[in-house]
């Protein structure tokens, strides 16, 4: 007999909550626009490297020099995103000539950011939860940290056959037709579990699968050229699941 998940819950250990800590506080700063960052001209140089990457957690480690100042700062609880070439997976922007930030993209597809910058005649680099949202901003959108992951191709329809703990399956997720006005129906299976959830369409968005990972997707819309994702499904284990990210809000 198939199992049925329940809808846009995950089981306790499938998938984490993203690290509250990492979160971008919300302020009147997200107004500011991309014009107020100038990128300025670096007085030094700042150099990333990443090491124990096939662990759960790695450790990232910075060469920052300004002037004749230099300063290494190693982390070693940074859950990176794994699968992509190192350059690809964070950004640097310099808004002053001493002042540097770094974002890097976390496993979770969340980033955190680092800024390094001098005080007197030393100097030193922070991880720091909550940026100020202009400097966020700038770096994600500007600098493209994140488009690694947005561009990869947008489908309708995702299957994928690989083993999970001790069973392999095709892991299937599918857009299908749905019988309530203004949405549409998403199919997921992998062994014998599977679920239907329903996702409401704005007039304007145009619905679409996104895969990660071959065993992580992402569904959404697609508003104006913008990518807004909400939900999730994720094979861990041999078990399926899916979460809601966020509600689509007409």
């Amino acid at each position: 007999m198939k199992q049925f998940l329940a809808a846009c819950v995950l089981a306790t250990g499938i998938i984490a909550c993203n690290n509250s800590t990492d979160q971008k506080e919300s302020s009147a700063a997200s107004t500011v626009t991309d014009d107020a960052v100038k990128e300025a001209t670096p007085a030094g140089t700042i150099n990333v490297a990443f090491s124990k990457k096939d662990k759960d957690t790695s450790t990232v480690t910075f060469n920052f020099t300004v002037d004749t100042l230099k300063y290494e700062k190693s982390f070693d609880d940074l859950p990176l995103m794994k699968g992509f070439a190192d350059t690809a997976i964070y950004r640097i922007l310099w808004d002053k000539p001493n002042s540097v930030w770094i974002g890097i993209i976390k496993a979770n597809r969340d980033n955190r950011y680092y800024h390094g910058t001098q005080d007197g005649a030393s100097l030193k680099i922070l991880w720091v939860p909550s940026p100020p949202a202009r400097i966020y901003q700038y770096i994600d959108k500007k600098l493209g940290l994140g488009d690694v992951i947005r561009q990869q191709p947008l489908v309708e329809k995702y299957k994928e056959n690989f083993q999970s703990g001790l069973i392999i399956s095709d892991f299937i997720v599918e857009l299908r037709p749905s019988s309530s006005p203004n949405s549409i129906d998403i199919y997921i299976k992998f062994g014998g579990a599977e679920r239907t959830l329903n996702m409401p369409v704005y007039s304007n968005g145009k619905p679409y699968i996104q895969a990660y990972k071959k065993d992580d997707v992402f569904v959404g819309l697609q508003i104006d050229g913008e990518l807004e994702e909400y939900y999730e499904v994720k094979v861990v284990e041999g078990r399926i699941g899916a979460r809601q990210l966020k509600s689509v809000v007409k």
